[in-house]
């Protein structure tokens, strides 16, 4: 659920669906406009925002249906994970099954489910007095404490299916050398925000080069400063890109170094596949300037590696002692 949750982002951002709805109540939010008088009056708190001002003018209270439903789908389904995780959390409490470690581990999930709703409420707050857009950096805070919540659920399923394991490396290579692949992988994820939330990736729209150069020629014409690396568009492409090929090498070698390690089962070969797939599809999303499908598939394609990865550091990952 909160891989597709991801995917519905996704699609929000894609659509620029995403500052529809310009009001947060947890509760009575849950139900959409009733009647057309209440459409009237979401459609008109929309109007009052510079997104409808300086680039939806055009927008009819038919689109402006289009664009909520998306917004409307993502916030329900983030109260949807709430109550699938709430109603068993209570059940199992209730008769004792949740003890330990796994008490501690479910109610920082929980909390974390939490955060990160309020953390989309902060990136939706962003986008409704000034510029089109949320912002890219809250954007990225935003993704990636969806990916963590994500990474801390899965690594409770690894731990219940087997041994419960630390995060910290059980002292081997391949442990050792994994965790520095999640702060590569992190970086890149960051980066993907970046270009996701800045529509970077509609610029330089060639490969390998950009526009015939290895760094587009806009990419300085800012400040000419390493903000033009984080806030314009050319230049955080040139990052993402770049960041592209070093996580692809990075990861190929961890597979093909670890592909007979008997202790992996055969975890590496996943890593493997995932990488190619996720630069396979970065490469697509960039020339053909990002469609929709291919923007979430992208997307949803770095959660899949990160599983992936997660997967290899809790192979190596430190024994519990609970």
């Amino acid at each position: 659920m909160i891989a597709c949750m991801v995917a519905i982002g996704g699609i929000t951002r894609l659509t620029g669906s995403g500052l529809s709805i310009t009001e947060w109540k947890p509760i009575m939010g849950a139900l959409p406009p009733m009647n057309e008088l209440e459409w009237n009056q979401a459609f008109a708190k929309y109007k009052g925002i510079p997104q409808y001002t300086l680039i939806n003018e055009h927008l009819d209270l038919a689109g402006f249906k289009e664009i909520f439903f998306w917004e409307y789908v993502h916030r329900n389904w983030g109260r949807l994970i709430g109550i699938v995780f709430i109603v068993p959390f209570v059940i199992f409490w209730w008769r004792g099954f949740l003890k330990g470690w796994l008490m501690r581990r479910s109610l920082f999930i929980l909390l974390g489910g939490a955060i990160v709703g309020g953390l989309g409420w902060f990136m939706v707050k962003s986008g409704l007095f000034e510029g089109v857009s949320v912002s890219h950096y809250r954007l990225a805070i935003h993704l990636c404490a969806a990916f963590t919540v994500f990474g801390l659920v899965l690594w409770t399923a690894f731990d219940l299916q087997g041994q419960p394991r630390s995060f910290g490396s059980n002292g081997s290579m391949a442990g050792k050398w994994s965790r520095w692949l999640l702060a590569l992988l992190g970086a890149q994820i960051i980066y993907g925000a970046f270009t996701a939330g800045i529509d970077a990736g509609h610029v330089a729209n060639t490969w390998p080069l950009m526009n015939g150069n290895f760094l587009s020629d806009q990419a300085l014409a800012y400040t000419g400063t390493w903000r033009d690396f984080v806030e314009h568009r050319e230049g955080v492409q040139f990052v993402h890109r770049n960041l592209a090929w070093i996580v692809a090498i990075a990861f190929v070698s961890f597979a093909y170094r670890y592909w007979s390690e008997g202790s992996l089962n055969g975890a590496p070969r996943w890593l493997l596949l995932g990488v190619l797939l996720q630069f396979f599809l970065g490469v697509l999303t960039l020339v053909y300037q990002v469609p929709v499908v291919l923007g979430v598939l992208h997307q949803f394609g770095a959660l899949l590696l990160l599983a992936a990865l997660l997967n290899v550091m809790h192979l190596t990952g430190r024994t519990s002692a609970t």
